[in-house]
C-alpha cells in the first residue's frame, strides 16, 4: 500500500522523465489538483494531458501492482460474493469502496481501480492477517465490469434462494433475463462467433467460440440452466417443455448500433440439454472477395467463375469455415441488377439486397430440391443452393447448370478434388460431374497474428532449402489481442478450375490421388501451400496453418 502524496510525487517523476509532460503542464496539474482536492492522476486525465489507460499503466508500474485490463483476468461474480461472505463484509461496502477481495488456494487477491484505498486493504488485512494478499490495480471499465456481475449475480443468487414459482415463470424475471442478456453483450465484446452453454453435474458452464476457439466465459450452478433454457427458448419461439427433442430457433438483438441475427440449436443430453448459440451480424463490411484473404491468383480465377453463364461452382469445407461467407462476397460482386439472382438456404445467415432469398423449411416439406423446382420457373439467371446434401438437390443442380443457369452451392469435403467422387457416391454419374462443374473452392479459416505484438521467427526446417525466406513470425501475446497471440481470422484457400484432362480423369472415375495429381499439374495449389504462403507473409504462423491442415504432405 501507498499513501497518495508519496504515489503523486512518483507519479509527477515518471511523466516527467517518460517526457509525457514537462515541467510548465507538471505545476499546472498539481495548481489543479490542490485547487480540486483530487489526486495527481485524477488531475492529469481530467485535463486530458494523458490517457486513462496509460496514466493507469504508469500507475501500475510506480506501485508494482499487476494491472487488470481484460474480463479473462478478473475473478468470477461468485467467487467475490463468496469471499466477502466469508470475511463478514458488506456487499454493498465493497462496492461502494471499489474493492473486490477474491480467495485463492494460497492467497487473497484483491482488486481494485483505487491505489490509495488504504482502509479497506487495511481492514481486509486484519481480517485475514496470517493470509498472503496479493493486490490488483483495476481499469475503471474492470472495475464497472465487476460491479455490474456482482450485482447481477446478487440478484440471480437471490431470486433462485427466495423463488417458489416454475421455471416459466422464473424465464420472466428481471435477474434471469439480465443474466441472458449479459451472456449475450459479453459474448458480442468478444466477436464470439458462438455461444454454447452446457449443463454438467454439478454446474453449467458457458463458453465463447471466439477465432475458432472455445473459450470458457462463466460457470453458474446447474440448478439455474433450466430457467435460462427456457429464457433463450421463449426468445427463439421455441417449446420450453420439449426436452428430449432437438429445436431449432432464432432471434434478433442489438448491441449499440448493430443487429445481430442468433440462430439456436438445442440438444438432449445426459445432463439435460446443450445450447448452442450463433451470432450472425445483420450488416456485414467483410462481405467482399478482397477481404476474405484471396491471393490475387485466387481472385482472378473465382471471378472468372462467376462470369460464367452456366455450369456449377462449389465452396467446400467443416462447418464453421466460411463457406457462406465466400459465396456471399461472390454474390455481392454479381449482382447488378441485370440479372435474376435467387438463393435456397437454411437458415438465411445475411440479407443482400436486390437478391430474392428463400428459406428452406423441410418440416413443411419446402426442401432445397422442392425449391429449387420452384426457381426454374421463376426465370433465373444465378442460383445459390445452401448445401448440396442428397441427390435429389444434386441432380436438379445438374439440370439447371445444363438449361443454362449458374449454380453456387456448397458441399462438406476435406478439400476440392474430394468433391468430384462425393457426387459420384450420392448418385451422380460421372459424365454428368464432369460435363457441368466449372471450379471447386476448398477452404478452412486460419487465426491472424496479432501485428502488434508478432515477433520474427525462422522459417520451418520441413521447407524446402530455396523456398524464400519470407517473414515468417510466431504469436507473443499483447493487451491488444488478450494475451492471445492472435487477433481475428482469415481464410486458405484451394482452388481448382476443370480443365479438359481432369474432365477426362472424372468420367472414368480415376482415382482421387489422381484427381489430385492433375490438379496439381493445372497449376492449383493446396490448402497446405496457400497457408505457408500467408504465413510466410506474416499473416499466420506455420503452427495454426498446420492445425487446420493436413500434414501428411511432409510426412510429419
Amino acid at each position: 500500500m501507498i499513501d497518495s502524496a508519496l504515489l503523486d510525487k512518483r507519479l509527477c517523476n515518471v511523466l516527467k522523465s517518460s517526457n509525457i509532460l514537462d515541467d510548465g503542464e507538471i505545476s499546472h496539474v498539481l495548481a489543479v489538483a490542490d485547487e480540486a482536492a483530487i489526486s495527481v492522476w485524477a488531475a492529469v486525465t481530467r485535463l486530458g494531458l494523458c490517457g486513462q489507460d496509460m496514466m493507469y499503466k504508469l500507475i501500475s508500474d510506480v506501485i508494482a501492482w499487476p494491472i487488470i485490463s481484460r474480463n479473462a483476468d478478473c475473478p468470477s461474480a461468485s467467487n467475490i460474493i463468496n469471499t466477502i461472505a466469508k470475511l463478514d463484509l458488506s456487499i454493498d461496502w465493497c462496492l461502494t469502496e471499489r474493492v473486490f477481495p477474491s480467495f485463492n488456494d494460497d492467497h487473497i487477491a484483491i482488486y481494485t481501480d483505487n491505489p490509495i484505498a488504504t482502509f479497506p486493504l487495511r481492514l481486509i488485512d486484519s481480517l485475514e492477517s496470517g493470509k498472503l494478499k496479493k493486490p490488483y490495480l483495476l481499469t475503471p471499465a474492470m472495475a464497472a465490469s465487476i460491479i455490474d456481475d456482482v450485482t447481477q449475480e446478487r440478484a440471480v443468487s437471490q431470486l433462485f434462494g427466495e423463488s417458489k414459482a416454475d421455471v416459466a415463470a422464473l424465464a420472466e424475471e428481471a435477474p434471469v433475463i439480465n443474466l441472458v442478456n449479459n451472456i449475450l453483450e459479453r459474448a458480442i465484446e468478444a466477436d464470439a462467433s458462438d455461444i454454447h452453454i452446457e449443463s454438467g453435474i454439478g454446474s453449467m458452464i458457458v463458453r465463447f467460440r471466439v477465432d475458432g476457439r472455445l473459450n470458457e466465459y462463466m460457470q453458474q450452478p446447474s440448478s439455474r440452466f433450466p430457467a435460462i433454457a427456457s429464457r433463450i427458448k421463449l426468445l427463439s419461439h421455441l417449446d420450453i417443455a420439449e426436452k428430449r427433442l432437438p429445436q431449432d430457433g432464432r432471434f434478433s438483438t442489438r448491441s449499440g448500433k448493430s443487429e445481430y441475427d442468433i440462430r439456436v440449436s438445442t440438444a438432449p443430453d445426459v445432463h439435460g440439454e446443450s445450447i448452442v448459440m450463433r451470432l450472425l451480424p445483420k450488416q456485414r463490411d467483410e462481405l467482399s472477395l478482397e477481404s476474405l484473404g484471396f491471393e490475387d491468383d485466387h481472385l482472378d480465377l473465382i471471378r472468372s467463375w462467376s462470369s460464367l453463364s452456366n455450369g456449377i461452382v462449389l465452396v467446400t469445407g467443416p462447418t464453421g469455415s466460411g463457406k457462406s461467407t465466400t459465396l456471399y462476397g461472390l454474390l455481392d460482386e454479381m449482382r447488378t441488377g441485370e440479372e435474376k439472382i435467387l438463393t435456397v438456404e437454411d437458415p438465411v445467415e445475411y440479407q443482400l439486397e436486390g437478391i430474392t432469398q428463400v428459406q428452406a423449411r423441410e418440416d413443411i416439406g419446402y426442401t432445397f430440391a422442392r425449391a429449387l423446382r420452384t426457381f426454374l420457373r421463376q426465370d433465373p439467371d444465378i442460383i445459390m443452393v445452401g448445401e448440396i446434401r442428397d441427390k435429389e438437390t444434386a441432380d436438379i443442380a445438374v439440370q439447371s447448370s445444363l438449361t443454362g443457369h449458374l449454380v453456387l452451392s456448397t458441399i462438406h469435403t476435406n478439400d476440392a478434388c474430394s468433391v468430384f467422387p462425393r457426387l459420384t457416391d450420392i448418385g451422380v454419374e460421372p459424365y454428368m460431374v464432369a460435363a457441368t462443374i466449372q471450379g471447386v473452392e476448398a477452404q478452412r479459416l486460419v487465426r491472424k497474428l496479432c501485428q502488434k505484438c508478432a515477433k520474427r521467427g525462422e522459417r520451418p526446417a520441413f521447407l524446402k532449402k530455396n523456398t524464400p525466406r519470407g517473414k515468417w513470425c510466431e504469436p507473443v501475446g499483447c493487451d491488444g489481442c488478450q494475451g492471445k497471440g492472435y487477433q481475428g481470422r482469415i481464410g486458405i484457400y484451394e482452388m481448382v478450375a476443370v480443365t479438359p484432362r481432369l474432365r477426362s480423369l472424372i468420367t472414368r472415375e480415376a482415382p482421387l490421388a489422381e484427381l489430385r495429381d492433375q490438379a496439381r499439374k493445372d497449376g492449383s495449389r493446396s490448402l497446405m501451400d496457400d497457408g505457408l504462403l500467408k504465413a510466410s507473409k506474416g499473416i499466420t504462423s506455420v503452427n495454426e496453418v498446420l492445425r487446420v491442415c493436413s500434414d501428411k504432405e511432409f510426412g510429419l
